[in-house]
C-alpha cells in the first residue's frame, strides 16, 4: 500500500483550506513515533474510537480545534497512523517541492554519471527541471532499468520486457 498515495488529498485539504499546521503535525508526528502511542494504535484491545480519543487527550490544550477535527476525521477512517505521511506531504506543499520532483531510477548495475545525466535531462522534459534523483541497484533487472516518480513507475528492465511478453503469451 503506497501511503503517501493516501495522504496526499488528506495535505493537500489541509494545505488548501487553512494554514498554520505545522507544528501541529509535527507534534502529532513526534508523538506517534513513540512506542507508546504505536502500541496504542496497534492495539486490538481498544475500539479505534477509544484509540482517537485517548490519542487527542495527549495534547489536550496543545492542538487547535481544527487539529483535534482533523484527528477525528481520521481515527473514523482508522486512519491516525497516516498523520506521518500526511505531515511529510504538507511539507513538500509549503516548500512548493510539488515543482520539483523525487525520481528514483533502479538499475541491474551502478549507472555511470555520465547515463544518470542523460537519463535524468529526458525526464525534465516529462517532470520539470527540478529533479532529485535517487539510483538503486536491484540484480534482478538482468539489464536495463525502471524509473519511478511519485505513483508513475516507467519500466525498461529486461525483466520487465520478459514479463510483458510472458503476459502476452498467456
Amino acid at each position: 500500500m503506497n501511503f503517501e498515495t493516501i495522504a496526499r488529498p488528506y495535505a493537500q485539504a489541509i494545505y488548501d483550506h487553512s494554514e498554520g499546521w505545522e507544528v501541529d503535525l509535527e507534534q502529532l508526528e513526534l508523538a506517534l513515533n513513540t512506542p507508546e502511542v504505536q502500541m496504542l494504535i496497534d492495539s486490538p484491545k481498544l475500539a479505534y474510537k477509544e484509540k482517537t480519543e485517548v490519542f487527542l487527550s495527549l495534547f489536550e490544550g496543545q492542538i487547535e480545534s481544527k487539529t483535534s477535527n482533523l484527528v477525528k476525521v481520521l481515527g473514523e477512517s482508522k486512519r491516525i497512523s497516516l498523520i506521518p505521511h500526511i505531515s511529510k506531504e504538507y511539507r513538500k506543499l509549503l516548500s512548493g517541492t510539488k515543482s520539483s520532483s523525487e525520481v528514483v531510477i533502479t538499475s541491474a548495475f551502478e549507472l555511470s554519471a555520465e547515463q544518470v545525466e542523460k537519463v535524468t535531462d529526458s525526464l525534465k522534459g516529462r517532470y520539470g527541471d527540478s529533479l532529485t534523483v535517487e539510483q538503486v541497484i536491484d540484480n534482478s533487472l538482468i539489464g536495463g532499468f525502471s524509473i519511478k516518480c511519485g505513483d508513475e513507475v516507467t519500466d525498461y528492465s529486461i525483466k520487465g520486457k520478459l514479463e510483458k511478453l510472458r503476459n502476452q503469451i498467456k
